[in-house]
């Protein structure tokens, strides 16, 4: 089994939409993939066949692959609310009350997210994983299931996801890497740059510190796109021809250690 992980400079950034797609792709090429998140926090939740909770995100992942959704594709679910917060495990209520004892369960998370992990491991090909809001959340580096500790136990090549809409991607880029948990930087193998609208040759001299600064290499530019709708058949394989024809396919296909 092969992974990769998809990380972020910030929450919204692309990562759901790229996990995504990269199934799509891998699904289309006849690989058995599926997709991995470690913990989510969201109030969207999905319900699989046998009952079990699953953040919505990770549900359209699983469609956009081809595979069931299950439990372990998502084994925490934080669904916040106004006076309580509910932790999910392994798609079953684990926990209500206030956030602030979510470190009393931690034992119990990292546990279940790695036993999960191995599970999927053992069925699939490759999985895609997906990391949560920014991959450098140094004020909670003791309690980030999702990132570090998802990037340690997988030991997967990380890719970093960046989006320029709102400008400031390269300090965004920068700042992450410069910030990422020691025991994971070398795990990093590239960055991508999201939702670009604009000719690719005026990102190039920031795209050429970047990687002279840091030794990790842009693995593509994606446009932004107006018109892209999930889920749908038509649409995932949309988002997979939109992801091949701005993503450097080698990179990918080394950081996968696969033929693509």
């Amino acid at each position: 089994m092969k992974s990769l992980m998809i990380v972020g400079t910030s929450s919204s950034c692309g990562k759901s939409f790229i996990t995504a797609a990269l199934l799509r792709m891998l699904r289309n090429k006849g690989i058995a993939a599926a997709p991995f998140k470690a913990q989510n926090i969201s109030s969207k939740s999905f319900t699989t066949e046998d009952d079990c909770e699953i953040a919505y995100s990770t549900y359209i992942q699983a469609l956009s692959a081809g595979v069931a959704p299950e439990a372990d594709m998502n084994p925490v679910l934080i669904k916040p609310a106004y006076d309580q917060t509910q932790i999910i495990l392994n798609g079953k209520l684990l926990y209500t009350g206030s956030y602030t004892k979510y470190e009393d369960y931690l034992p119990e998370i990292r546990t279940g997210i790695e036993s999960s992990f191995h599970r999927l491991a053992a069925k699939y090909d490759i999985l895609i994983i997906e990391g949560a809001g920014s991959t450098a959340e140094i004020n909670l580096a003791n309690q980030d299931v999702a990132n570090v500790y998802t990037a340690k136990i997988t030991n997967s090549p990380l890719l970093l996801v960046s989006d320029i809409h709102y400008g400031g991607v390269f300090a965004a880029i920068h700042g992450t890497i410069d910030l990422l948990d020691k025991s994971i930087k070398n795990q990093l193998g590239g960055f991508i740059i999201n939702r670009y609208q604009g000719i690719k040759d005026i990102l190039q001299p920031g795209i050429d510190v970047l990687e002279n600064k840091h030794g990790v290499p842009c693995a593509g530019i994606l446009p932004y796109q107006h018109d892209l709708i999930v889920p749908d058949e038509q649409s995932f394989d949309r988002m997979a021809e939109l992801f091949e024809a701005n993503i450097d396919l080698g990179r990918i296909s080394r950081l996968l250690d696969v033929a693509l």
